[in-house]
């Protein structure tokens, strides 16, 4: 299970904790908002973080929206 520290967005350097606080703060309902958010720089830019993971490891945007909605983060 990942924790608050693992990384997912590689690109810029953004952990799943500090992705779940923008979540939470932005009431974000699906993983494409955060992507839209012109200024929030978070998966705009090789896209991996988006559904499959950085290294296709399923953790993703949309796991971390899936988390934060379930509660387990």
């Amino acid at each position: 299970m990942p924790d608050k520290d693992t990384l997912i967005c590689y690109c810029n350097d953004l952990t799943l904790g500090e992705i779940a606080e923008y979540v939470k703060t932005h009431k974000i309902e699906r993983w494409e908002e955060i992507v839209e958010d012109s200024d929030y720089a978070c998966g705009n830019s090789c896209e991996a973080c988006h559904t499959e993971g950085y290294q296709n490891d399923g953790f993703s945007l949309a796991m971390v929206v899936g988390m934060v909605k379930k509660g387990y983060i």
